[in-house]
């Protein structure tokens, strides 16, 4: 990151971190390009200000721009989530990022970077902000507490170019004037005292070790119904329909037969504006320790095995 204590602006979260940039930079339909699948507060927040979000495919690099510049070649805006996109997990190479500033630059366009929850990242050096390889002062960068610490806090962050600072500012006062003033403080000196700090490398540690307990677990109970891959940052996995699996059921039907079992799960489908073009389930780790994840994967395979006459005989032994 490159800026001035002036130019991070203190807001009641990312949501209205994201409303305030629309309602600043944006007017009425202007396209805003935004990642496919993705987060639907983002679409939600820009529709609410007015403008028109055009959803643009995420490749194993991130956000395609190029195909987001042919699909709404007057585009003003894109969203992305450059460090951990959610809910695919890729994270943006070196090379996409910096086409993404090329295109802003020479559009005459922002980049809104959505950073809710680089802190967890557990492999590999820590990544650059978009915000701090820009030169062309494009970037308007919306980073959160509700990860990192508690989503009742309520406080989050923009950190804007210094001919954005009045602005939004003057946006912001309109809004409610300023977040908590209870919280602020104490969040300034927990963070003063080096306890912020303290608390996100014993949270780095512990939710490593939560993701490594899930796909262990994972690879005793779910071996032909569901596929996980390790991931080097977030709270969360993204779980592919094995084969035997996606025979029968999509993944609705399979996130419906996790909940009947007291397994809540995200499907991958309800990320996409559009037709979804992958099946999956979202499951979080981090709010549990081993033997919770080792219990609820038992249970989740038994509610997935019952629903598949040909799964793995191991699935249907614990399914009796």
């Amino acid at each position: 990151m490159r800026c001035t204590p002036a130019q991070v602006i203190v807001v009641s979260g990312a949501q209205q971190a994201i409303h305030l940039t629309a309602q600043v930079l944006l007017d009425p339909d202007d396209a805003v390009l935004v990642e496919e699948p993705g987060y639907a507060g983002v679409r939600g927040a820009l529709a609410a200000a007015g403008a028109r979000p055009v959803a643009v495919p995420v490749d194993e690099q991130g956000l395609d721009i190029a195909r987001g510049a042919r699909l709404a070649p007057a585009a003003r805006m894109v969203c992305v989530a450059p460090s951990h996109q959610h809910p695919l997990g890729v994270v943006m190479s070196l090379p996409r990022r910096l086409e993404t500033l090329d295109w802003a630059e020479a559009n005459d366009a922002w980049v809104l970077e959505d950073d809710y929850d680089s802190e967890y990242r557990y492999a590999g050096r820590p990544l650059a902000a978009l915000q701090g390889l820009d030169r062309g002062e494009r970037v308007i960068y919306v980073g959160s507490f509700s990860k990192v610490m508690f989503p009742t806090l309520r406080l989050g962050y923009l950190v804007v170019p210094e001919p954005l600072v009045a602005p939004v500012q003057a946006a912001r006062a309109v809004v409610d004037d300023h977040a908590s003033m209870l919280a602020q403080p104490a969040l300034a000196q927990f963070i003063a005292d080096g306890h912020f700090a303290s608390h996100l490398r014993r949270m780095r540690a512990l939710y490593a070790g939560r993701q490594q307990a899930l796909l262990a677990a994972a690879g005793r109970e779910l071996d032909g119904l569901l596929s996980l891959s390790p991931d080097e940052s977030g709270m969360h996995l993204l779980a592919t329909l094995a084969p035997p699996l996606a025979r029968h059921l999509d993944d609705r039907a399979a996130a419906a037969c996790a909940a009947a079992a007291g397994i809540v799960t995200a499907p991958l489908s309800t990320f996409y504006a559009g037709p979804p073009q992958r099946q999956g389930l979202l499951l979080g780790y981090a709010g549990f320790d081993a033997a919770a994840l080792a219990a609820a994967t038992g249970r989740l395979a038994r509610a997935l095995a019952a629903a598949v006459p040909d799964a793995p005989a191991r699935s249907r032994s614990a399914a009796r």
